[in-house]
């Protein structure tokens, strides 16, 4: 008898991750709270939560976003690392909300990226997304929520974003080597903020003084 065909494994699929999370933002409203975003996704909902708060700061989103995804990172972090099965949020947060057209247009320009990891994702390395796993899965991404929360420079919130996003791909997915992908690129995303960080902070006088000419001051 044939293995039973399972819908995840294909790419774009009902229950595939860019499926999931194009539908949890789509909608006739013109703004989206984060409660209907997490009522939208399924059991996988600790990755997923990750990876869709952690999109909007890939892309170019409109300011103080990054840090509105940055407390909802902490928030779903917190309980990875205290070891909760489901994921919770408060009345007041749920409240939230983001520009609709925003996040469906950022999420319509990566599910292309996002079917094409679709494909190579597989559920192994299990132990690496076991319960342990979870938990210092968890205190990765709250240490990266803690950056996106901070008032970094253009650029700054990038890399602990991306960092953000392979890790809740790696989770939702069950892959071991997607999440060990992630934590390396979070080693990384804390040197490039950093780095952009200081390089902000060091040549801002010299671009303060380059507008000042400009505009004639």
């Amino acid at each position: 008898m044939p293995e039973a065909h399972d819908p995840q494994a294909l790419p774009g699929g009902a229950t595939g991750v860019s499926h999931i999370l194009l539908s949890a933002v789509r909608g006739e409203s013109e703004r989206i709270t984060l409660g209907d975003i997490i009522g939208a996704l399924d059991a996988r909902a600790f990755g997923l939560a990750t990876l869709m708060f952690a999109l909007p700061s890939v892309v170019p989103m409109p300011p103080g976003v990054p840090t509105i995804v940055g407390l909802a990172l902490l928030m779903v972090s917190v309980q990875m690392v205290i070891g909760r099965q489901e994921l919770w949020i408060p009345a007041f947060m749920a409240r939230w909300s983001f520009p609709r057209a925003s996040l469906v247009s950022a999420m319509e320009g990566l599910t292309p990226r996002l079917r094409t990891l679709e494909t190579i994702a597989r559920p192994r390395l299990m132990p690496v997304t076991g319960t342990v796993g979870t938990v210092l899965i968890g205190v990765i991404i709250l240490i990266m929520a803690l950056i996106l929360i901070l008032p970094l420079p253009p650029g700054g919130n990038f890399p602990p974003a991306l960092a953000c996003a392979i890790l809740g791909m790696g989770l939702a997915e069950r892959d071991g080597v997607i999440v060990l992908v992630g934590a390396a690129g979070s080693i990384l995303a804390l040197f490039a903020a950093w780095a952009v960080t200081v390089g902000f902070i060091t040549y801002l006088p010299v671009i303060s003084d380059w507008i000042g000419r400009t505009l004639g001051f």
